[in-house]
């Protein structure tokens, strides 16, 4: 489908790190992963935090109608997802609204965004982080995200300014 591949390389970051002789056993990276096992138990209510957020702002847009106000506010919210999505453990979640982000990126006018199309990808994100779908092999949120991103991809090649999608190309 996509023509691009996500390799995600496994580090160890003890290979990075210098012991320190006299460090009585001390581990700074066994540490750090102690510290995110403790974080990860808020990880779920952060997400659905960020997902309100962009409820909010989807909620506005519609109330206002899409401006480049209301649409850069839905923007960072999404961003905001995306970026924060694989390390709370919702990589769905991220996928559907990287999506969202390009189809905003690609298609600078606000009058010329797909209001439907923006919906469905707030109501995916929603969804799958409040069906807690954090598996990427989960069926149904695997395929929603998958069929978001071709419907996003023709749009934009339809609909998008020559100069940016022929520079992206």
């Amino acid at each position: 489908m996509a023509d691009y591949e996500i390799i995600k390389p496994k580090v160890d970051l003890r290979k990075k790190i210098k012991i320190l002789p006299n460090s009585s056993g001390f581990d700074p990276v066994a540490k750090a992963e102690e510290a995110m096992e403790r974080l990860s138990l808020n990880f779920g209510n952060w997400m659905r935090d960020e997902v309100m957020k962009l409820q909010i702002s989807w909620e506005k847009a519609e109330k206002t109608g899409l401006t480049e106000e209301s649409v850069d506010k839905l923007f960072r919210s999404c961003h905001d997802i995306k970026g924060q999505a694989h390390t709370m453990g919702f990589p769905l979640a991220g996928l559907i609204a990287g999506s969202m982000c390009e189809l905003i990126e690609r298609i600078p006018d606000p009058e010329k965004l797909p209001e439907s199309l923006l919906r469905k990808h707030v109501q995916a994100i929603a969804a799958v982080v409040n069906e807690n779908a954090r598996e990427e092999d989960n069926v149904v949120g695997k395929q929603l995200a998958e069929q978001l991103s071709t419907i996003t991809e023709d749009y934009i090649e339809k609909h998008a300014p020559a100069d940016l999608s022929e520079s992206e190309s």
